[in-house]
């Protein structure tokens, strides 16, 4: 009887325990609700950003650049913001990379960074309901290409400098602007503009560029919205596979030929499943998420070791946090011949590998090789390791952290993994203190016309995030 009492006692204790922990999960109101938007209304500032979007700054991968768009892109951002190009020191990077410097009042003090790129993805311009240039404005919604990604970030930014020095400010620190032309493609213009950072000797104290934004979490059963900031991207492992045989005639196939190889190697690959792995910045991001979470969730998140193997199995079953967790492995690609009735010498299948934190391309490519074996060769075409995650206890983290407390009260915030991939990749090579966020409240239904159709993003929404980088660029005075 004795030994029976003391299990009891001791499952009531762990049950306590893990309901206290519940309990301290839950989220604090942390905003400021009197904070005061400066562009509650503001039609120029609406009509100044349609104009951008109105730009057809596509870089596509094929080299079809019309060139004449980017030609047009720096004078009309002049024309629209002249009171902030008569501040703004310019510098052309790869004859299109725009980089501008807003001079501090303390040479000394570390720069800070704020990235974005005019760049857009390719359009299919008849699964669009609106002009995808056009910038029309219907239901409260501005609809274009590049809307969210990232012209939104551009013109916020310049509206935000005009503002600011028509009221006299002055940073102390220097602000620099980089806006690039080819980040879609995964182009050199940040890679030279970070070697330019490197030659001046320049060292940003804080970066940041697009990513995570005040989002609905719905999956996780989120009350409310949650500010997702990127404190870490995953890498990038382009991989080629590549079968090869003797080529030959339909009517006679044999075992053996390329495409029979690759058939083999592409259900080995599939097999392929990298280990999932609460990291602690994945914990972290759970708990952030958690704390809006219904009671059920904060209990298991509150509790994770003791449920670690329920929240991988939940994790699992949908793609965005599946990916957040592991490496992940998606075929894209496959070619083999141009003519139905032909055999081909070589089929290819191509993989876009996205690799975790903790894992590296080196490991990648030995496991799709080991599962491979000698049917096929295994080559990336382009690959760049994980980003180191950037501190999110810091004075810098705080810094944006409060920004967005003031102008998004109504928001949690919480650290993120990102799974895409950014430019600010390339800036983690000279800031300890790099994150991925655009200061926007974001519905489900915009970041679904990111890449796709009908890219678009509220009226309102656009105006609050110019007060954000408001917001942003007067806190960056205050952490000097």
């Amino acid at each position: 009887m004795k030994i029976l009492f003391a299990v009891l006692a001791v499952a009531a204790a762990v049950v306590a325990v893990c309901l206290i922990r519940a309990a301290r999960l839950k989220a604090k109101p942390s905003g400021n609700a009197e904070h005061k938007k400066e562009f509650d209304d503001d039609t120029a500032a609406v009509d100044r950003f349609c104009e951008i979007l109105r730009k057809k700054t596509v870089w596509p991968r094929n080299g079809n650049i019309d060139y004449a768009e980017f030609d047009a892109f720096l004078p009309l951002l002049k024309r629209l913001y002249p009171a902030a190009f008569a501040v703004l020191e310019e510098n052309i990077i790869n004859n299109y990379g725009i980089l501008l410097r807003w001079k501090g009042k303390k040479p000394g003090a570390k720069p800070f960074v704020l990235m974005a790129h005019y760049d857009v993805v390719e359009v299919d311009e008849s699964k669009w309901d609106y002009p995808p240039f056009g910038a029309e404005i219907h239901d409260g919604s501005v609809y274009a290409r590049g809307a969210l990604d990232t012209k939104c970030i551009i013109s916020a930014e310049l509206e935000a400098v005009t503002y600011l020095i028509e009221k006299g400010f002055e940073p102390e620190s220097d602000i620099w602007f980089s806006y690039t032309n080819n980040e879609e493609t995964g182009g050199d213009t940040t890679p030279a503009v970070v070697e330019f950072f490197k030659q001046n000797a320049i060292e940003p104290r804080f970066v940041l560029d697009e990513g995570g934004a005040v989002v609905t979490v719905p999956d996780l059963g989120v009350k409310g919205c949650i500010a997702m900031i990127g404190v870490c991207e995953k890498g990038i492992c382009d991989t080629v596979v590549t079968a090869q045989a003797k080529p030959g005639h339909s009517s006679k196939p044999m075992p053996g030929d390329a495409p029979d190889l690759l058939a083999d190697c592409i259900e080995s690959i599939r097999k392929i499943h990298f280990k999932p792995r609460l990291a602690p910045v994945v914990r972290d991001m759970l708990k952030g998420i958690g704390a809006y979470s219904p009671f059920v969730l904060r209990l298991a998140i509150g509790n994770m070791r003791l449920f670690a193997p329920v929240i991988k199995l939940v994790m699992k079953k949908n793609g965005e946090s599946n990916a957040v967790m592991r490496t992940t492995i998606c075929l894209t690609q496959l070619k083999g011949s141009d003519t139905i009735n032909v055999i081909p010498a070589v089929a290819q299948a191509g993989y876009s590998v996205r690799i975790a934190p903790w894992d590296s391309v080196d490991k990648v490519l030995a496991v799709i090789r080991k599962a491979v074996g000698k049917k096929a060769e295994v080559k990336a075409e382009y690959s760049f390791e994980p980003s180191p995650v950037s501190d999110y206890r810091c004075a810098e983290f705080e810094l944006l952290k409060n920004t967005i407390n003031t102008v998004y009260p109504d928001a949690g915030v919480s650290p993120m993994v990102m799974t895409g991939g950014t430019d600010s990749k390339h800036f983690a090579k000279i800031s300890k203190n790099v994150y991925r966020f655009a200061g926007f409240r974001f519905t489900p239904e915009n970041l679904a016309g990111m890449h796709g159709n009908n890219e678009a993003v509220g009226v309102k929404a656009y105006l609050d995030g110019i007060d954000f980088y408001i917001e942003l660029i007067r806190n960056f005075n205050r952490g000097v």
